[in-house]
């Protein structure tokens, strides 16, 4: 993904060994450019142009007279990795009181896993979490007494105070509009997996979440990850995002309205509570491929 890279675009872009760092906005622009291209494939970890992409750092590295930081003098450090794809759509719904919603990949839902499994089987109830932050620092806790365990976590993208007014008491307490570390998506699946959740879904807002349904949905049922090292959380079973309009429909028959629970999770009294009635249910066979991609290790010594 492209802001994973951002240091080593900003640092192609400078000029190295400056007193003063300049990015030279053109060649940032090109580089940009170039590894956008089609002929670069998505760069994706494993594929040709995941390669490709590695080998066009080490060259921009090398003409910038950096030294090789990887092991044995070579530019870059093997990272073990696995690839997982859905076998097809999969089986996805939500059931209220016994009554199947169905849920189609990318156009309701975009879910994948980053296990090394051959199938995922949920049959779990759903708990709204809110935003799902838990920030002592901010004196915020939207889970309360909460058991997430074995349960599917439901969240709201973005921080508490994104939408709200300046007389509420939460207004500023994240930053106001300044996305922090609790209102991405990488974090609310973290913290649902401390918290033993089984799947976590954020709900889909354009301008919350900062781009559209397009670029949420784009990779359904697919998803890379790093070979676990002995980690002692592992990730939740199935996470991805839940189109707004599912999820609208899912709290209107369900008796709530997502209008009215976001404006309640905007309240330092907000709990989680689990939704009566309401569960998500997941099966889906699983292909999983093993591969190795490459972190690039460029160094320029001190004095």
């Amino acid at each position: 993904m492209i802001y994973r890279m951002f240091p080593c675009l900003l640092l192609l872009a400078g000029a190295v060994g400056a007193t003063e760092a300049t990015i030279e906005t053109e060649r940032l622009s090109s580089i940009v450019r170039e590894l956008a291209s089609d002929e670069y494939q998505g760069r994706a970890p494993g594929t040709t142009g995941g390669k490709k992409t590695v080998h066009y750092l080490v060259e921009q590295f090398r003409a910038l007279g950096l030294q090789p930081g990887g092991a044995d003098g070579s530019w870059t450090n093997d990272v073990p990795m696995i690839h997982t794809l859905f076998d097809g759509p999969g089986d996805l719904k939500f059931v209220v009181e016994g009554e199947a919603q169905p849920l189609q990949q990318k156009r309701d839902i975009e879910v994948s896993t980053v296990h090394d499994i051959e199938s995922i089987a949920i049959d779990s109830p759903v708990v709204f979490v809110g935003f799902g932050a838990y920030a002592p620092e901010r004196d915020w806790d939207d889970y309360g007494d909460i058991d997430l365990r074995g349960k599917v976590a439901l969240y709201l993208v973005n921080d508490p105070d994104f939408a709200a007014r300046p007389d509420e008491a939460v207004a500023g307490r994240f930053g106001n509009r300044r996305m922090t570390y609790y209102g991405r998506w990488a974090y609310k699946f973290e913290e649902a997996a401390r918290r033993g959740a089984v799947a976590a879904l954020v709900i889909h807002e354009t301008e919350a979440a900062g781009y559209g349904w397009n670029v949420a949905s784009s990779s359904p049922g697919e998803n890379y990850a790093v070979v676990a090292g002995g980690e002692s959380v592992p990730p939740v079973l199935l996470q991805g995002w839940l189109h707004g309009d599912a999820a609208a429909a899912l709290m209107q028959s369900a008796g709530y309205d997502l209008d009215a629970l976001r404006t309640r999770a905007r309240s330092p009294d907000f709990e989680a509570f689990e939704m009566e009635g309401v569960r998500f249910d997941a099966n889906a066979s699983v292909t999983v491929d093993h591969f190795e991609s490459s972190n690039v290790l460029a160094l320029l010594p001190g004095d």
